[in-house]
């Protein structure tokens, strides 16, 4: 069996071509291309195999961890997204849990207040209620309603919508009927459902995770059928498979309609291996450090086990989500991070990533920004012996 693993990153795509019936194996890296991720990954594994002699046609599989979705949320570049919910409950999305992330602290900044995942005016608000313990009809929903909702944002520009209706995880009917008027109104809209994507009680948490997936999802439709489409024309028959955050794999049609099930992909593939090194080494407590160009990423196995999130812990950038998930804990502090005096007169570094275009100032490629590469090169840190250079 002949397998290609791709991992792209903010700045880089790495890529590891293994031969399992040979033994043969080898590695490719080149830069990441920011518009359409795809076409650096085609052009990694098009230069992969015709530098070992491969024919794409004998690839089995494509198995891939990506940060696109990770890296949209850290620095908060997702679609433009609308959310339609039940009467009286618009800013369920806003106002989060009493229980603040700082208990004592007055100046915190609350990810979903300060970087909105859906922003005030593209929240709709429409009739119809259901009710525990069953999930009974209390009052039907206003499907005129909805569709004066889907309207009003399709005339706004809005490009995925998130339908999140109280209790629906007892019953998923008024989230359906509100989907499928949307989706007639809003054709070429990506349109998802809580009750799809987390199936699960806690409102704030529930319909944080839908507005993430609509948050994201149009960006990784878009990439995973370019790059499947893609794959198919250099020959590729092989099934393409993409890394999970709880660490399994998932086909192409999972990740379009569960696009939160790649926010840690790349990031769970980074602990996986950090366990397998460990399983080689016999080292069975191990803290994994995966710096990539435009985050940092930390997970612990211990007595040769990674830990996983529970639901009332599980987060990305600070937004609650509530999808299985290996415990990893993620900074947006990565090799292209850009250091910034904030407006309060103190050093940060990152979110925002020079990325692979420009990238790092010591790239030469019109960056002028500072990042922590640059960094690094400036107090001796880098040696370029020890660097695989990219054209």
């Amino acid at each position: 069996m002949k397998t290609i693993g791709v991992d792209v990153g903010g700045t880089f795509t790495d890529l590891v071509y293994c031969d399992m019936t040979s033994g043969d194996i080898a590695i490719h890296k080149v830069s990441t291309t920011p518009d359409d991720p795809s076409r650096g990954v085609m052009t990694g594994i098009t230069e992969l195999c015709a530098a070992n002699n491969v024919a794409p046609s004998s690839i089995d599989y494509v198995f891939h961890g990506t940060t696109t979705a990770t890296n949209s949320v850290l620095e908060n570049k997702g679609a433009k997204a609308g959310l339609i919910t039940n009467e009286g409950f618009r800013d369920i999305i806003h106002i989060g849990r009493h229980q603040r992330v700082e208990h004592y602290s007055i100046i915190q900044e609350l990810p979903w207040q300060h970087r909105p995942l859906v922003r005030r005016q593209f929240r709709k608000t429409v009739g119809g209620r259901l009710v525990p313990p069953t999930g009974a009809e209390h009052e039907p929903l206003d499907r005129d309603g909805v569709r004066r909702a889907a309207e009003e944002l399709r005339a706004e520009g809005v490009e995925s919508v998130a339908i999140c209706f109280l209790f629906s995880y007892l019953n998923p009917a008024h989230e359906l009927e509100a989907k499928a008027i949307v989706q007639e109104v809003m054709p070429d809209a990506f349109v998802t459902t809580s009750s799809f994507i987390a199936p699960q009680f806690r409102e704030f948490e529930r319909f944080t995770t839908a507005a993430l997936a609509a948050f994201i999802g149009p960006k990784v439709d878009r990439y995973i059928d370019n790059l499947d489409n893609a794959l198919r024309e250099i020959g590729v028959q092989g099934d393409l498979r993409i890394m999970a955050s709880n660490g399994g794999v998932a086909t192409t049609k999972m990740v379009v309609e569960k696009p939160t099930l790649t926010l840690l992909s790349g990031l769970a593939a980074g602990v996986l291996g950090g366990k397998w090194i460990g399983d080689l080494t016999n080292f069975n407590r191990l803290i994994t450090f995966d710096i990539g160009g435009t985050s940092a990423d930390i997970g612990i196995i211990v007595d040769g086990v990674f830990a996983e999130t529970d639901a009332r812990s599980t987060s990305i950038a600070g937004f609650p989500l509530l999808t299985p998930m290996i415990d990893i804990h993620t900074i947006g502090a990565g090799g292209g991070s850009i250091a910034h005096i904030d407006r309060g007169g103190a050093f940060r570094v990152g979110p925002q990533s020079a990325g692979a275009v420009p990238g790092p100032a010591a790239y030469g490629r019109g960056g002028t920004e500072p990042t922590v590469t640059d960094a690094n090169l400036v107090l001796g840190r880098l040696a370029a012996q020890d660097f695989w250079a990219v054209a």
